[in-house]
């Protein structure tokens, strides 16, 4: 694994490589060819990836509804058309 390029970065995932055609930009969000993980590009010389926020905040909001269940007063505080 060769990471001194500076178009290459490391997938803190799984440890592969993960090329840049284009010399990339701190924010820039890429898929990890090897496991698909969804990474962020926090630094460009040389380049780092970490784990992009967007995939937590997501999983975060599905779970926040899952567990919603609507009380009796919601029920009935209900705006009527």
């Amino acid at each position: 694994m060769s990471v001194e390029s500076k178009n290459i970065g490391e997938c803190p995932d799984c440890g592969g490589d993960v090329r840049f055609k284009k010399t990339p930009y701190i924010g820039q969000i890429i898929t990890c060819r090897q496991c698909n993980t969804m990474l962020e590009v926090i630094s460009r010389f040389p380049v780092e990836l970490d784990w992009a926020d967007e995939q937590w905040e997501e999983d975060e909001e599905i779970e926040e509804y899952d567990d919603y269940e609507p009380s009796d007063s919601d029920r009935h505080n209900k705006e009527r058309w």
